[in-house]
């Protein structure tokens, strides 16, 4: 029987955010390094509004399904609608989750292979 924990989950789901044939841009990963911090200052209704209003929906897709939600919008409703105690575990597992796409976020960020020119004297 093989165990897993709950972060090895989540690692799981969120590699699967940045599989080839998803083809995830720029804009993308820049939000998705953004996001936890935004989380951690915001709250968490906060900053899924704030998402939602910038229209990030693919973004919150991906959140919603490494944190076992069925979609961006149910994860708005939830985070407007719990109460207290269960507003609070969702924001750190929110936490947790957005982490997980960051890290893969950074992990498959295009490297520039050319160096940078140095101006000519």
């Amino acid at each position: 029987m093989v165990r897993t924990t709950k972060q090895q989950v989540r690692a799981k789901k969120a590699y699967e955010c940045f599989l080839p044939e998803k083809n995830v841009g720029d804009e993308y990963r820049q939000f998705a390094k953004r996001f936890p911090a935004l989380v951690h200052s915001c709250g968490l209704a906060q900053a899924v509004a704030f998402a939602q209003a910038k229209e990030k929906n693919d973004y919150l897709n991906d959140l919603a399904k490494v944190m076992g939600i069925t979609n961006s919008q149910i994860l708005g409703k939830l985070s407007r609608t719990i109460d207290l105690v269960e507003y609070q575990q969702k924001t750190r597992e929110a936490i947790e989750c957005a982490t997980w796409i960051k890290r893969y976020a950074e992990a498959t960020e295009e490297i520039s292979t050319t160096p940078k020119e140095s101006p000519e004297k």
